[in-house]
């Protein structure tokens, strides 16, 4: 006996005569062949009592809930989103490579502040030329140091341009610090969106349940249609599968998350709401952005390469060298020999050729210092845009969260309440409860995607703030 005969058998053998479906139906059967067989089956669960909810819901796809889920796993530690940026901030690889820089830059600084090593100048002179010199009384062996300059005030000048680099480097990291604050912010909030959508639609997911207990209730009294019973059940598997997408959603943003966290175990995100510092207004963030990390560093390179231009105009003034020789004759004899030689040796360069040589470097240079300096506008007018648009979407967002929490969401509550209690007394039909239910879950993910970007803009506007919460940074 085939598995079909034996669920057929064991499901009809519950039923009395007056239980059956109609004749026409089994006519039908056997006139359209297997296809038919699930729905036949099905309106038979739902006549025996209590039979498909507990049989009928799991074979028409297993749209209960699982029993423990990620969510739910209690070996899986908890953090918070303060917790999550501690760790970024200490584990990310990005920062230690900026404070690496920095350290680059120090020691950069320190040479460029030093002259260079002095040589050592050994030499053995000859005169006249014989196969026996070194018996000749006139070899004269020469021993001195020479020492090399650069033009006057160049080697300060460039000291101080790599001071400023090292400056530069230093609000480098802190706006590193502060973007990197933010990316976990925003990556929490979508892991937060991601896990509290699928715990909303599960929630939904009990009305969908209400909405299929009024269905059979109809369909046993005789005065609903099997039709409103199966289009209940397939919303509650549609959810189902809503909430498959969502799980691969969010293992995709909690692999971020601990990518920028540099951290190799999962974890779970705590159920309070993340919260993010109160934006300042805008006309102050306005009259604060020069103070931000990122401008702040761009003013210090802008400050080094000005520097290096006053260098390379340092070029057109000679540079030198001084040499100093103790020299004497060696004669015949080391015993008898006796130094009667001091020499002082001064070298220089002559730029005969200043328009070809000295003068395109300082073009070159002013070129670079022109280039930062739009940069610096660029970046500066790029923040300003940001803050006057994100502190825009953050009381937009805030009104729309408002209006949503008081208004609609009250009202599509209460719409579904009264569709439900009128299907029951048989007022209206299944497809309004469906409509009523269907405005409820649009409207909850439709608050509750506000609410993460309204946070999300607050987490953007507390970076353009350009201040570490807690932290310190220069007035």
């Amino acid at each position: 006996m085939s598995f079909l005969h034996i669920v057929s058998s064991s499901i009809f053998q519950k039923f009395s005569l007056k239980s059956l479906p109609p004749a026409g139906a089994l006519r039908s059967f056997k006139k359209t062949g297997f296809w038919m067989l699930p729905p036949i089956l099905l309106s038979g669960a739902i006549l025996f009592d209590g039979s498909y909810r507990e049989g009928a819901i799991a074979w028409a796809g297993e749209s209960s809930l699982p029993g423990e889920s990620f969510l739910q796993k209690s070996d899986i530690p908890v953090l918070t989103i303060d917790q999550a940026v501690w760790e970024a901030l200490q584990k990310n690889p990005s920062l230690a490579k900026d404070q690496a820089r920095i350290e680059r830059e120090k020691t950069l600084s320190i040479q460029a502040g030093e002259l260079p090593d002095p040589k050592l100048v050994l030499g053995e002179q000859y005169f006249p030329i014989s196969f026996n010199m070194g018996q000749s009384l006139l070899a004269m062996t020469t021993v001195g140091l020479r020492q090399s300059f650069s033009p006057m005030g160049k080697r300060d000048l460039l000291q101080k341009s790599f001071l400023r680099k090292e400056s530069a480097s230093r609000w480098n990291l802190e706006e590193r610090k502060l973007r990197l604050v933010r990316d976990v912010r925003l990556n929490w909030l979508d892991l937060y969106r991601n896990t509290r959508t699928e715990l909303l639609l599960r929630s939904i997911g009990l009305l969908w349940q209400e909405a299929f207990d009024a269905a059979l209730t109809r369909y046993r009294q005789g005065t609903g249609s099997e039709s409103d019973l199966l289009l209940a059940q397939f919303q509650k598997d549609n959810l189902k599968d809503k909430e498959e997408v969502l799980e691969i959603q969010r293992e995709e943003s909690l692999h971020h998350l601990m990518r920028l966290m540099h951290r190799s175990q999962p974890f779970r995100i705590s159920d309070e709401e993340p919260k993010c510092p109160l934006p300042l207004p805008e006309s102050l963030m306005l009259s604060q952005i020069n103070l931000h990390p990122a401008l702040k560093s761009s003013a210090e390179e802008n400050t080094a390469q000005a520097l290096r231009v006053q260098a390379a105009k340092k070029d057109k003034i000679p540079a030198f060298s001084v040499e100093g020789d103790y020299s004497y004759f060696m004669g015949p004899s080391l015993i008898t020999s006796t130094p009667n030689l001091f020499s002082v040796v001064l070298t220089m360069n002559l730029p005969l050729r200043p328009g070809e040589r000295q003068d395109q470097k300082v073009r070159e240079e002013e070129a670079n210092l022109e280039s930062f300096e739009a940069q610096r506008d660029e970046l500066r007018q790029k923040l300003a845009q940001e803050i006057r648009d994100d502190e825009a979407g953050y009381r937009h967002l805030s009104h729309r969260a408002l209006f949503f929490d008081h208004r609609l969401l009250p009202e599509a509550h209460r719409n579904t309440e009264a569709a439900l209690n009128d299907y029951s007394t048989g007022t209206v039909h299944m497809g309004r409860v469906l409509e009523s239910m269907k405005k409820v879950e649009d409207i909850e993910l439709q608050a509750l995607d506000i609410r993460v970007e309204k946070i999300k803009e607050m987490a953007n506007l507390d970076y353009l703030k350009g201040r570490l919460q807690g932290g310190s940074r220069e007035n």
